[in-house]
């Protein structure tokens, strides 16, 4: 182990005066064992508008403990956008992500940091036991499933944003844009093997989620878009095969009334022109939606910092 090898510790922080207490508490122990290791550590907090007392506890944070260093952010952004500025202020070898409402166990940072030592690029925290609801689980598990089944690349189910990854992946990573930013896609599909770390996620035992469902709903969005191409390749594979028995269909019921077999054409011909007609559709939005996506990935890929 050589003295260059530094660690960044990445918070991201919106109205966890609740928290920031136990945070600071149980993450200072792991520092510091951390530090007899012989490694360097970083602490870096986002303060995202925070409305409550969480910008005076993080300043005192600060003050008491110069490994640490707050940005407070004076307008609100996006969780993931918010990770990606502390991707971009890191000085880490490595960094880690950890977030401010204690429901991924500070603790395992040291397995972590131990698997990296190891040569290991990226290690992903994934939940195996997590408490909540069973209309939320279900959604989630469909969610991941869909993404799983129809992703270009590996997803992992249960990765969540609780990750250490080597500084060459935060080199590719933190020239993305803001906008379309779904960080664990990136992270489980573009770098090769993955660590991954079993645990299991808590419940918030203290204030409230700052996640809520039309966030949710942009970010599973995002993850379709930029991840899941084969979806929109199935839909239109099965409606091309759905046209091309559409188009055999009208060809033969047509030669069966030209020939007297078939003494009109009924409904059954209407149900398969229709039949025929919506599968072109089908077809047709297929591929328009491919070259969307194609339009969208360029342009959120190719959007560097400036």
């Amino acid at each position: 182990m050589t003295q260059k090898e530094l660690i960044t510790i990445g918070i991201p922080v919106l109205n966890e005066e609740d928290n920031i207490p136990e945070l600071i508490s149980r993450l200072t122990i792991i520092v510091d064992e951390l530090s007899d290791l012989g490694l360097r550590i970083e602490i870096l907090v986002n303060n995202n508008a925070s409305t409550d007392a969480s910008a005076n506890l993080l300043d005192k944070w600060s003050d008491s403990d110069d490994r640490v260093k707050v940005n407070h952010i004076p307008f609100l952004i996006s969780f993931q956008a918010s990770i990606l500025e502390l991707l971009r202020a890191s000085h880490g070898d490595a960094f880690i992500l950890l977030q401010s409402d204690l429901q991924d166990p500070p603790e395992t940072i040291k397995t972590f940091t131990e698997f990296w030592l190891l040569g290991d690029k990226v290690i992903a925290g994934v939940i195996t036991e997590r408490d909540e609801g069973r209309f939320t689980s279900l959604i989630r598990k469909l969610f991941y499933l869909m993404l799983k089944m129809f992703a270009d690349g590996n997803i992992i189910i249960g990765f969540q944003d609780f990750y250490l990854i080597d500084r060459s992946v935060v080199n590719s990573l933190k020239n993305l844009a803001h906008d379309g930013l779904f960080l664990r896609g990136h992270i489980s599909s573009r770098f090769g093997s993955v660590r991954k770390v079993a645990y299991s996620r808590q419940s918030r035992k203290r204030g409230i989620t700052k996640f809520s469902f039309p966030a949710k709903y942009s970010l599973a969005l995002d993850g379709l878009l930029l991840f899941g191409t084969r979806f929109v390749r199935s839909v239109s594979t099965i409606s091309f095969i759905m046209f091309s028995v559409g188009i055999i269909g009208t060809f033969c019921t047509l030669v069966l009334f030209l020939t007297g077999f078939m003494p009109s054409l009924g409904s059954i011909t209407l149900g398969i022109m229709l039949f025929t007609l919506l599968s072109l559709l089908g077809v047709a939005t297929g591929l328009i939606l491919e070259f969307l996506i194609r339009i969208y990935r360029f342009l959120i890929f190719s959007t560097n910092h400036k």
